[in-house]
């Protein structure tokens, strides 16, 4: 039977969630994605991006024909995510090339915050693949500086903001 090789960063870092889409599927381990960055976009959903000297951590799977057809309909492949090959790096520094989907155009340019339930199904994932879960917030915190960034309004004089009445 073929298989591949498939970088999960996201939600499909869970165990049990992956057992239920993907039951042929089988762990490799854990690895990095050099030069790149985590990052939560479109409708909250994680994605990852080039960003230099960054890193990108997940969970390499092996996984047949049929799982891959079922995380296409999972991902909304290809109009929300696309598909590409990559070559991530394990714990010794060996290097696998490995398929990962990418968040589409244009929804990879709008961040958004993730739901507190989808965001917990990656913690979850993280923390049960021994990945750093410091990674995972520093994604947030910068989601939260990109959604907020000169939308709050600085707090204003009320004095100077009255209407002057039309001179007659």
């Amino acid at each position: 039977m073929e298989e591949n090789l498939y970088f999960a960063y996201g939600s499909n870092l869970d165990l049990e969630q992956m057992a239920q889409r993907c039951p042929d599927a089988e762990i490799v381990g854990p690895v990095r994605l050099e030069n790149y960055e985590l990052r939560f976009r479109g409708s909250g959903f994680a994605t990852v991006a080039p960003k230099k000297g960054s890193v990108v951590y997940g969970l390499v799977w092996k996984i047949t024909p049929n799982c891959e057809q079922s995380l296409d309909r999972y991902e909304g492949y290809p109009r929300h995510y696309t598909k590409e090959t990559m070559t991530v790096k394990d714990a010794a520094g060996a290097e696998l090339p490995v398929m990962v989907y990418i968040m589409a155009e244009p929804y990879c340019r709008q961040p958004a915050l993730p739901s507190p339930y989808y965001y917990r199904v990656i913690q979850r994932g993280f923390e049960a693949n021994g990945l750093p879960v410091e990674s995972l917030q520093a994604a947030w915190d910068r989601t939260v500086d990109e959604v907020f960034s000169g939308k709050l309004d600085k707090p204003r004089n009320k004095k100077s903001e009255r209407r002057k009445e039309p001179e007659r």
